[in-house]
């Protein structure tokens, strides 16, 4: 079973000095889940840290993720897109965005159920989200 690693995960992970950085590495050498994220994610995490941090930890992250090993990058198609734009609409007193949108119905379509955030949406539209 595969785990969504989203953009706040990725965040923290490189944070070396965050607490929740620290527990994200801890279960990646213990638990050893196999990730997926998506170009959608991917896209959002470069540019959280480049505009945060700086753009050599953004770089830095990127080739983190597209050579490793244990992370599978999926490019999403317009079909995801537009059930993320419809599921966006339904949940109107909801603050999600567009990206955690595409993330849920990707995920869904996959039957994952576990993601690897610090974001509180994935709680609310069910996943059991780590580091706890």
């Amino acid at each position: 079973m595969e785990t969504f690693f989203d953009s706040s995960g990725f965040f923290a992970w490189a944070d070396e000095a965050s607490v929740a950085g620290e527990k994200i590495r801890v279960l990646l050498v213990e638990r050893r889940p196999s990730l997926v994220t998506t170009s959608m994610v991917f896209a959002e995490t470069i540019s959280l840290l480049t505009k945060r941090v700086g753009k050599h930890k953004g770089i830095e992250m990127g080739e983190r993720i597209l050579e490793s090993d244990i992370i599978r990058l999926v490019y999403l198609d317009e079909g995801i897109q537009r059930d993320a734009w419809q599921l966006c609409k339904k949940y109107k007193d909801k603050d999600f965005d567009f990206i955690d949108a595409a993330s849920f119905v990707f995920c869904q379509k996959q039957g994952i159920k576990e993601a690897l955030t610090l974001d509180r949406h994935f709680s609310q539209m069910g996943f059991k989200v780590y580091p706890e």
